[in-house]
């Protein structure tokens, strides 16, 4: 009878009680404090999602007025060989035939006698920068742009693709003969001397072509490039041509 009878509980000391007591205090307010927590990110979320309905309803929709622009001043000439745009889309209809000029005297490379103008003005400002700039490839003539895409497309006939699928896949990276800006003579490869690669992916070759791409919109826009606040500003510059589809020209050719 006596083995079955419970030992009497164990009384807490005070010191026991006290710890007990705070231990219970802190996971009441760890808990209140989390689900307050959870009930203000709750409602904030709810008022932020009500709000532009609320304001949407009530303000009712909004009338667009478009904005008035004065064109009187403004002239389109589409004889202007500037404004010419040649990709796979829109493609040479007749060799053109530009006047020509040295560009860049280290290569002997040559452009439209105005863009190598304002090409020469580029290459002192960058150079006062401390850039120097390297016209690699100007003005081509038919037989330099069938070269160029045929050497381009035996690379990728080498690696084992059909002549359709070397031909499409040279096409994104060097331009058929009829597509190509480079004939118009506002088109230019341009690189610095230290880094010979033609490139728009990151490393030095992509900085360097970051670079020159914000010299050739400070020559085409005018003001200083966003990206490149140092580039200064060249007067007279080819407005959307020459420099600017230079650079670019690889990017958007695809």
């Amino acid at each position: 009878m006596n083995q079955n009878k419970q030992a009497p509980r164990r009384r807490m000391t005070r010191r026991e009680w006290r710890i007990r007591r705070c231990l219970r205090l802190a996971r009441n307010w760890a808990v209140f404090l989390a689900a307050c927590g959870a009930a203000v990110a709750l409602m904030t979320s709810g008022i932020l999602w009500l709000l532009p309905k609320a304001h949407a309803l009530i303000a009712g929709p909004e009338d667009f007025v478009a904005r008035n622009y004065d064109g009187t001043e403004y002239q389109l000439n589409l004889a202007d060989a500037r404004l010419v745009l040649v990709n796979g889309n829109l493609p040479l209809d007749a060799e053109p035939a530009p006047a020509l000029a040295v560009a860049d005297d280290a290569t002997g490379q040559q452009l439209e006698a105005e863009a190598a103008e304002q090409y020469r003005a580029m290459a002192a400002a960058a150079a006062a920068d401390g850039i120097t700039m390297e016209l690699v490839t100007g003005y081509q003539d038919v037989s330099a742009r069938e070269a160029a895409f045929d050497a381009r497309k035996q690379v990728y006939l080498e690696k084992g693709l059909s002549e359709e699928e070397a031909a499409a896949y040279a096409a994104c990276v060097c331009p058929p003969a009829n597509a190509s800006e480079q004939a118009t003579g506002y088109a230019a490869d341009i690189l610095s001397p230290d880094c010979t690669e033609k490139t728009t992916r990151g490393g030095a070759a992509g900085r360097h072509r970051h670079g020159i791409r914000a010299l050739a919109l400070a020559l085409c826009g005018g003001g200083k490039c966003p990206r490149h606040p140092r580039v200064r500003t060249l007067a007279g510059g080819v407005p959307c041509a020459g420099a600017h589809k230079a650079v670019t020209k690889k990017e958007n050719d695809c």
